[in-house]
């Protein structure tokens, strides 16, 4: 029920052929459609054509569960970069999330002079739904120690942003900040939290942050929302190549004992074999869909065959059951427009067989498994809802 959001009779009509991430944010609060925004798009298939970061289309849930894109976040036909400049000495501005504050649609970027080198961090306002953007802070790459880059964030239920943060790299772990709206513009106002100590603190530059996340983690893109009174974490761990859910009543404490749910991993086999949620070569991203519940989740994640640029998109997953994983229960079974309570037991079942995955297979063979991916054979495997219309595999 699934499929990929790039391609010939989906995404070429609003002049983009491939492209990845894919942070989602809901464009009013009573409405049905969301912003998407990616990260390095480009007018052709295999990174070829014009190359454009960030993009946004706007979107919404069609019947069938899946994302229909509607049209361009900006004004025209065509989607457009949301920020101007140009991709000189291997410049480009990676999108790490946006939030929705009282009307207001905020977007975190990081400039990478080259993948990996990043330079600063920005952000950015749009007032009219994502059209137009003025810059608010740009914020240098050494602060917090580097392990501000990457991050996420959401509104919290006491008025103050919450962020998850780390180093651009999948090689660290994840600290948590908070500010209120008025400051997102002075990150020197921003409260860093200390889970040893639990409490909250200006930092101090060079001073050691304590991370909130920790064990068995190298942190990749992040994806922080609320949802039905919890706290829900979906992040690509390099540690483990997989996309990883953890669910917390809290988010100001330790979440080193939350086990994670694995919903979709590189696996073993790589582009030779078949491509699903126990075989996704080269995946990264996982980031949450709006309108998704505790027992019923949508996310979106990427995937990138760096070898030959064959295969390099973002691809829409259902998830059921981590309602189940961590065992709480959900007021309304259907998603709400504003969060619901959930009673929530103590321990959650921790079982990974309650979860069940729907994706399409837009397979990419013809590459062995990579060693780092052997890590993998102990993940136990979910279960695969069968799909309706999946496309035929590609051929390299």
């Amino acid at each position: 029920m699934l499929d990929d959001l790039f391609g010939r009779g989906k995404s070429d009509k609003f002049g983009i052929l491939s492209g990845d991430l894919g942070e989602m944010v809901r464009l009013a609060k009573d409405g049905k459609e969301f912003a998407i925004i990616f990260g390095d798009s480009f007018t052709g298939e295999r990174l070829q054509g014009e190359w454009k970061s960030p993009i946004g289309l706007v979107a919404k849930l069609g019947e069938d569960g899946k994302i229909q894109i509607l049209r361009p976040l900006n004004e025209g036909e065509k989607a457009e970069q949301l920020i101007k400049y140009e991709h000189k000495d291997r410049l480009t501005l990676l999108p790490s999330d946006v939030i929705n504050i009282d009307g207001t649609i905020y977007m975190q970027a990081m400039w990478h002079k080259g993948l990996g080198n990043v330079i600063n961090t920005q952000i950015w306002k749009s007032t009219d739904q994502g059209k137009t953007w003025s810059s608010v802070n740009e914020i240098p790459a050494s602060y917090m120690n580097e392990f501000g880059s990457l991050l996420s964030w959401e509104n919290g239920d006491d008025g103050y942003v919450y962020m998850v943060s780390s180093k651009f790299g999948r090689a660290h772990s994840v600290y948590l900040t908070r500010f209120l709206p008025e400051h997102i513009s002075d990150e020197q106002q921003w409260e860093h939290y200390n889970p040893t100590t639990s409490t909250w603190s200006m930092h101090t530059e060079g001073a050691p942050l304590t991370p909130i996340l920790s064990n068995s983690v190298k942190a990749g893109e992040m994806s922080l929302r609320r949802i039905e009174g919890h706290w829900v974490l979906s992040m690509f761990n390099e540690e483990t190549w997989a996309i990883e859910v953890r669910i917390s009543e809290k988010i100001d404490q330790s979440w080193n004992d939350i086990k994670p749910a694995h919903v979709v991993v590189a696996g073993t086999g790589g582009w030779g074999a078949k491509q699903n949620e126990n075989n996704f070569t080269q995946l990264y991203g996982g980031y949450i869909t709006p309108f998704s519940t505790l027992a019923d989740m949508n996310i979106v994640v990427s995937q990138w065959n760096t070898s030959n640029n064959s295969r390099y998109n973002s691809t829409q997953f259902n998830v059921k059951g981590l309602d189940k994983f961590f065992n709480v229960t959900p007021k309304l079974a259907d998603a709400q427009p504003t969060p619901q309570a959930v009673t929530a037991s103590p321990e959650g079942t921790a079982d990974q067989s309650v979860i069940e995955v729907s994706e399409v297979t837009p397979v990419d063979p013809g590459k062995a498994a990579t060693p780092e991916q052997e890590i993998l054979e102990s993940v136990a495997p979910v279960e695969v809802l069968p799909l309706t219309g999946a496309h035929d595999s590609e051929k390299n």
